[in-house]
């Protein structure tokens, strides 16, 4: 198995878009993200994402010169599109706007429309983190990307519409939760198939209905369908972030059946919350800090050898691959490797 070192990665991917004609800094904001999903273990949000991204910039989806604007803006409030340009680059510039917001009022919220693919939420929502704020992010896909089947159902209805809250401690390790609203993203799925690998039980069922460990069998035709996470939760999760984060971006949400897999927009919902306006930042960190050392305190069940926090294996697969390298499955890698040929891009 090939493995890299992070910033050759982020170098190479950088060097890509910016032949595809993506101005270097946006190029290197979502080659960054990409890399920074890798490091976290997030394979899902990672390098895979590299040919679809090349792809849709070859075929003129995503906008280059795209600005993001305001529609309407109140005091902790924005609405804001993203003109088809990069999701990275438009989200990460949206949760800006809600932390400056709450540095004012308190709490700052934000919604995006018209813009990419966003990736891994988790970076959006540990940017509050890092400017000692809550921060909260959910996504829909605009009424596309329907591969999930709601609770009681067979046939994608739903979006995987994740969540992302993250909240700051005092240290370099913010407690963090990162998931979609089904059993596994549709791009983890992807990577497995990618690599040549069956599914565990319990994340698809092909189109009749019945439990699939193949994961060729999501994608078709017909099509099979993800699993909501937790089963009747998870589906009543997804179906309040399609309606907050379609409804208030002006995304859209979920009503046609036949709507194309690949949406021109997510919808993206984003949450500043200033922890200093409700309690000293000081006090806050210590309440976090306890609950961890409560949480870590209870003896570990068979099979583990410790109690994590949410975030925490993020963290340490981050601190690992920094120090000794990304590994990249032999598959995945030779299908980034042939992007990179058609580039002319080396690592």
């Amino acid at each position: 198995m090939p493995t890299f070192a992070s910033n050759h990665l982020t170098d190479a991917i950088t060097q890509a878009f910016v032949v595809c004609s993506v101005p270097e800094d946006g190029a290197r904001i979502v080659a960054e993200h990409l890399v920074d999903a890798e490091l976290s273990g997030v394979t899902s949000h990672g390098i895979i994402r590299v040919p679809q991204y090349v792809k849709a910039l070859k075929a003129g989806h995503i906008a280059l010169d795209a600005e993001l604007t305001v529609t309407a803006d109140q005091t902790g409030t924005a609405v804001l599109d993203g003109h088809g340009g990069l999701g990275q680059v438009m989200a990460r510039r949206a949760m800006d706007i809600a932390i400056r917001k709450a540095a004012k009022c308190g709490v700052g919220a934000t919604t995006l429309v018209n813009c990419s693919h966003t990736g891994r939420l988790a970076a959006y929502a540990l940017q509050a983190a890092e400017a000692s704020m809550i921060g909260v992010v959910m996504v829909n896909p605009g009424g596309h990307g329907q591969w999930v089947a709601p609770f009681g159902g067979i046939a994608g209805r739903l979006g995987t519409n994740p969540l992302s809250i993250a909240a700051p401690t005092g240290n370099d390790t913010p407690i963090f939760i990162d998931m979609a609203t089904c059993v596994a993203p549709e791009g983890k799925v992807r990577a497995w198939m990618v690599a040549g690998k069956d599914l565990p039980d319990g994340w698809l069922r092909d189109p009749s209905g019945q439990p699939t460990n193949n994961p060729k069998d999501l994608y078709g035709p017909p099509r099979g369908a993800l699993q909501p996470v937790g089963g009747h939760k998870g589906y009543g999760l997804a179906l309040m972030i399609d309606l907050i984060a379609g409804a208030l971006s002006g995304a859209g949400v979920c009503n046609d059946p036949n709507a194309p897999l690949d949406g021109k927009t997510d919808g993206v919902f984003l949450l500043a919350i200033n922890v200093q306006s409700f309690c000293p930042l000081e006090h806050f960190y210590g309440l976090a800090g306890q609950l961890v050392s409560h949480v870590k305190s209870s003896p570990p069940a068979s099979g583990f050898e410790e109690v994590l926090v949410a975030g925490e294996l993020e963290g340490s697969c981050k601190a690992e691959r920094l120090k000794s390298g990304i590994p990249v499955e032999e598959k995945t890698w030779a299908t980034i490797q042939e992007t990179f040929d058609e580039l002319g891009v080396s690592v």
